[in-house]
C-alpha cells in the first residue's frame, strides 16, 4: 500500500484540519514533484519491502489536499517513478487498486481531457469530495463547487468510462436539517456510485470551523441530531443495496475499498509527501506537515512560503521523519479499535485474547457486540456509539 499526500488546495474548507495550502503555481508543482520523486528514490528499500511483505496490498492512494489541482505532467512524473519503485510490482501492470482524489470543480473545468489522462496513467478508482448536494451548506463549507457542478462532474467520469467512483458526503451539522440531508441522499444514489463514503462533522483543532465555535459563531449539532441523521444514513443506503463495511463507509458489493481495508487490518503501508504515515511491522513514522526544505519564512496570505523568485525553496533530499516503535499494548489496542469499525469484527478466539472475557461477555448479553458465524463484531444500529463501546474493550 502506498500514500502519496498532495499538499495544494483550491481554497480551505471550514472544517478541515489536513495540510495543505493554496497553490496553482506550476513551478511549485513542479519542484512538490521532485521533492516526492527524490523521496521516493531515498526510501526505494522501504517500499520494495512493503510491497512484498507477506500481507501487502497492492494498491495506490493519491489523496489530500486536492490532487486534481495538479497538472496530468505533474502527477504522471511521481506516478511512473513509483510504479518503478514499488518492485515486485511490475511497472507495466495496474494496481489492483489506483485511487486518486478529486474535487468536482477541478473536473468540471478540465474536462474529459483530464480525466482519460487519469485512466492512462492507471488511475481505476475515483474519490470525489462532494459533501453536500445543498448549495447553502456547501457555501457554508466554502468547498468551490455546487451541486449542480457535482453532479456534471460525475457525469464527465462516467463518460470518460470511470466504473467505480467514491463519493464524500458530511452530515452533523447543525444547520443541516433531516430533510435537507434526506434530499441530499436522495440525489446521491439518483448517480448510484459504487461507493459512499459519510463522515459525522467534526471540530478539528486549527480548522477554521474551531475557530467559529471558540468565537460563538457556530453551536454544534446536538448527539440527537447525530444519530438521527446517521440512521437515515444507514437506511437509505441499506434500502438502496449499499453494504455497510465500516463505519463510515458503504458500497455496492464488490466495490469496498482495498486500500482503505488494508489500514483496518494493519498491512503495511508507505506514505509519501508531507504529513503522511507509514507503517511497517511494529514501526509507525510519519513526515512532518510543513514542508522542511523551504528557504523562505515570509507567508502571504492563503498563499504557501516563497522565495523572491515565486519558487517554494525546497532542499529536495531531506525529510522530517519521526518514528514510533508500537508496543504489544498498542498493537492490541489498534487491533481491536480498527477491526471493530468494520463488519466484520474479530474471529472470536481473537477478541477473547485481547480483551477481558467478561466484559466481552456482558457486552454480548446486552446486544451492545454480537456473534456472526465465528467472529464478533458491533452491530449495525450499536456502530453509532462504537468508541464508547470500544472504549470498554481496552
Amino acid at each position: 500500500m502506498i500514500y502519496i499526500h498532495v499538499p495544494f488546495c483550491g481554497s480551505f474548507c471550514t472544517y478541515c484540519d489536513f495540510y495543505s495550502e493554496i497553490c496553482r503555481s506550476g513551478q511549485a508543482f513542479n519542484e512538490y514533484a521532485d521533492a516526492v520523486i527524490a523521496e521516493i528514490h531515498s526510501r526505494q528499500e522501504e517500499l520494495s519491502m512493503n510491497m512484498s511483505a507477506q500481507d501487502a496490498v497492492n494498491t495506490l492512494y493519491i489523496g489530500g489536499g486536492t490532487p486534481s489541482v495538479l497538472p496530468l505532467d505533474v502527477l504522471s512524473r511521481f506516478v511512473e517513478v513509483v510504479k518503478l519503485a514499488a518492485e515486485p510490482v511490475e511497472a507495466t501492470s495496474l494496481f489492483e487498486e489506483f485511487t486518486v482524489e478529486v474535487n468536482p470543480e477541478d473536473i468540471v473545468e478540465k474536462g474529459h481531457e483530464y480525466v482519460r489522462g487519469l485512466i492512462a496513467l492507471g488511475v481505476n478508482r475515483v474519490s470525489m469530495g462532494v459533501q453536500s448536494f445543498d448549495d447553502g451548506i456547501l457555501r457554508w463549507m466554502n468547498r468551490r463547487h455546487d451541486a449542480s457542478r457535482a453532479v456534471e462532474a460525475f457525469r464527465i467520469l462516467r463518460e470518460c468510462g470511470v466504473r467505480n467512483i467514491s463519493i464524500d458526503l458530511i452530515f452533523g451539522l447543525s444547520q443541516l436539517t433531516d430533510e435537507m440531508w434526506k434530499d441530499t441522499m436522495k440525489k446521491a444514489l439518483d448517480l448510484a456510485p459504487e461507493h459512499i463514503s459519510a463522515y459525522q462533522l467534526s471540530i478539528e483543532e486549527g480548522s477554521s470551523l474551531a475557530k467559529m465555535v471558540a468565537d460563538g459563531r457556530y453551536v454544534e449539532a446536538t448527539e440527537e441530531q447525530c444519530l438521527r441523521q446517521y440512521d437515515i444514513l444507514c437506511r437509505c443506503l441499506r434500502r438502496s443495496g449499499y453494504h455497510h463495511y465500516e463505519i463510515s463507509n458503504f458500497a455496492k458489493p464488490g466495490f469496498e475499498a482495498v486500500h482503505n481495508s488494508g489500514y483496518w487490518r494493519r498491512a503495511p503501508y508507505v506514505g509519501l509527501g508531507p504529513g503522511a504515515h507509514s507503517l511497517t511491522g511494529n514501526v509507525r513514522s510519519w513526515n512532518s506537515q510543513e514542508l522542511p526544505h523551504r528557504t523562505s519564512t515570509a507567508k502571504l496570505d492563503n498563499e504557501p512560503n516563497k522565495n523572491t523568485d515565486g519558487s517554494l525553496g525546497w532542499n529536495l533530499t531531506t525529510y522530517s521523519r519521526n518514528f514510533e516503535t508500537l508496543s504489544p499494548e498498542d498493537i492490541r489496542v489498534e487491533r481491536i479499535m480498527l477491526s471493530l469499525r468494520t463488519d466484520k469484527g474479530l474471529e472470536t478466539t481473537e477478541l477473547y485474547s485481547l480483551a477481558d472475557r467478561s466484559v466481552i461477555d456482558t457486552l454480548l448479553s446486552e446486544g451492545v457486540l454480537e456473534v456472526r458465524d465465528t467472529r464478533i463484531r458491533i452491530p449495525e444500529d450499536r456502530l453509532f456509539t462504537s468508541d464508547e463501546i470500544i472504549r470498554e474493550l481496552i
